[in-house]
């Protein structure tokens, strides 16, 4: 997540230019679906796999597919790109397991999870005495572990004032 704005942590997108030949000729309401059926015949498409198609000019026809996917067609020639998008396994479930976009069950076994964690953080705190403890060792690593976070959150603020 720390990377979202180098590059997409779900999906992989490659782009390839394709050449279908020019695409039959139709004009008005007989153009868009038309030139569907070419591009699913010619690429050997799923008839199923579309999602709707757009014509933002007469240089342009767009069908989108399943998951994202988009093939851009000039009808004139043909000429054109096929945009893929693929998930990125398993960073892809990792990814919705980590946002908790699967909300229901996995809420509680996050939340339990966390509430473990915390148990494990304050009991490893609390429970070493002498040398050991906060007074000793413990007091120190205690201290450094929060000095990252604390030094991030300062320069955070101090960088907005």
């Amino acid at each position: 997540m720390n990377h979202v704005d180098a590059w997409n942590p779900k999906y992989a997108i490659t782009t390839e230019p394709i050449a279908l030949g020019a695409l039959p000729d139709a004009s008005g309401a007989a153009a868009l679906p038309t030139w569907e059926a070419a591009v699913v015949q010619r690429l050997g498409l799923d008839a199923a796999e579309i999602r709707g198609r757009h014509a933002p000019s007469m240089r342009q026809f767009v069908v989108f597919l399943d998951g994202g996917s988009e093939i851009k067609v000039d009808p004139s020639d043909g000429h054109g790109t096929w945009k893929r998008v693929t998930p990125r396994r398993p960073l892809f479930e990792l990814h919705l397991l980590h946002l908790n976009t699967l909300k229901g069950a996995w809420t509680w076994v996050a939340d339990l999870f966390g509430l473990a964690l915390c148990f494990l953080a304050l009991s490893g705190v609390l429970l070493p005495q002498g040398r050991l403890g906060l007074r000793g060792r413990g007091g120190w690593l205690l201290a450094a572990g929060l000095l990252a976070p604390v030094a991030a959150l300062v320069m955070f603020y101090a960088s907005e004032g």
